[in-house]
């Protein structure tokens, strides 16, 4: 009685337990709030802001205002008795730059720079969506791997009973029960590995969100898996044009540009226009005299002669740093080509590579079914039997991973193209049953 009241009272438990399930689009949303990168990456484009407005507050006004006042007390050798007074001076000065080839430079550069930091931030949700897609479909890949692991065993464990009563019956030898359970044992460890890299799977797809996940969406057996179109060429020359990371590369190289003539506009003069208003009633060695006001307006011109070399060498880092800018281009335009063209093409072998492996799974079906129909009659041994499980459950595994591995390679395009959003995310996450 107590057994059929536990059995109850769990069942109902289980019924009330709330079933936790997210769909890619669910895991994404958790990564954006939880991803440090992309936070990172969002710090660096909000600090690149605060830097731009830096440089360009040397462009305007500086205002300042100085006041002072004073007790003094003025004695003179030999006279006697002591002079004391107290004394104010106040002055208001506001300087406005007119010509500083530098300062506008610099300020430029960090205009460039924060474009830069921009398309970054942009570039680090691109990763966090692959990163998602490619970590999710890798839990999808190690329970998949699991499921038929467990079917598997429960076939050879159906078997191996059926074997130890053909045993009984002297129809097989014991040969063939020992075949049966050494197979059953290597599945049985194959099944430890297999959770462990389940498990890992799930630490790394936890490790983007911050947070456990409940089941994960499976992939629908009516997905439709359709050739990329286009010629590989200009799908590349595309991907070049639209990457990301060559529009953060470019904005990269224009503030090396600036940052050039930033250095070498040092040579030149720099013109400023200075307003400035001066009362005092303390003069010279802070001797009273009658309240003065002084008005100035004035232009100076600086002219900078010799500093040691560091101007010449300034400008020669500059350079050398913009070379390398142009160099580094170079090479993302041929590892983005390359990348777009493996991508491309690997997606729609994977297409090819489907078909063959559905058909590939139909003929090992029929070899097992025909193997197994042999064992029975005595035409083939258990040995026969056996490979042919093992594939058919192959081929089983070999066709899940090969849609994964279209998936995970049509994504690797979209990134490399610069075409990979939400919506791409959108409509795997269907594939996917979401």
């Amino acid at each position: 009685m107590m057994t059929k009241l536990s059995l109850f009272f769990g069942c109902l438990l289980g019924m009330m337990s709330p079933v936790f399930a997210d769909d890619l689009l669910e895991i994404y949303q958790k990564a954006l709030i939880s991803d440090p990168n992309l936070q990172t990456a969002k710090l660096e484009f909000e600090l690149s802001e605060a830097q731009q407005g830096q440089a360009g507050s040397a462009l305007l006004p500086q205002a300042s205002a100085i006041a002072n006042v004073s007790y003094n007390s003025t004695s003179v050798d030999k006279i006697p008795g002591t002079r004391e007074f107290d004394g104010y001076r106040y002055s208001v000065s506001i300087t406005q730059s007119m010509f500083d080839v530098s300062k506008f430079s610099n300020w430029l550069r960090y205009q460039a720079l924060t474009d830069k930091s921009q398309v970054e931030y942009q570039q680090a949700q691109q990763i966090l969506m692959f990163d998602v897609v490619d970590r999710y479909l890798n839990v999808l890949i190690e329970r998949d791997n699991l499921v038929l692991n467990k079917q598997e065993i429960g076939t050879t464990e159906r078997n191996l009973h059926q074997i130890k009563r053909q045993f009984e019956k002297s129809v097989v030898t014991i040969t063939d029960v020992y075949e049966m359970e050494a197979k059953l044992d290597a599945l049985m460890a194959e099944q430890i590995e297999a959770e462990t890299k389940l498990d890992i799977a799930k630490q790394n797809l936890k490790e983007l969100t911050g947070s456990s996940f409940g089941l994960l969406s499976e992939l629908r057996e009516d997905a439709q898996f359709l050739v990329l179109q286009g010629d590989v060429q200009e799908i590349a020359e595309q991907a070049q044009q639209n990457n990301l990371l060559i529009h953060a590369q470019n904005k990269e190289i224009e503030a090396a540009d600036y940052n050039v003539i930033s250095q070498k506009a040092k040579h030149l003069p720099v013109v400023d226009l200075q307003l400035q208003y001066y009362n005092t009633d303390t003069g010279f060695q802070n001797t009273q005299t009658p309240a003065i006001a002084t008005k100035v307006a004035a232009i100076n011109v600086t002219i900078p002669l010799f500093s040691g070399g560091a101007t010449y060498y300034q400008g020669q880092e500059a350079s050398r740093q913009l070379r390398i800018s142009k160099q580094k281009k170079i090479h993302l335009l041929r590892a983005i080509e390359k990348e777009a063209r493996d991508a491309f093409l690997s997606a729609n072998a994977s297409v090819k590579r489907i078909k063959a492996q559905k058909k590939a799974l139909s003929t090992a079906v029929k070899a097992r079914e025909a193997m197994e129909k042999g064992f029975k009659y005595g035409m083939q041994s258990i040995g026969d039997v056996l490979i042919s499980q093992a594939r058919e459950y192959s081929a089983k595994r070999d066709l899940f991973n090969v849609k994964y591995i279209y998936i995970k390679n049509r994504i690797r395009y979209e990134q490399a193209s610069g075409t990979l959003s939400i919506e791409s995310l959108t409509y795997i996450n269907e594939w996917l049953g979401g």
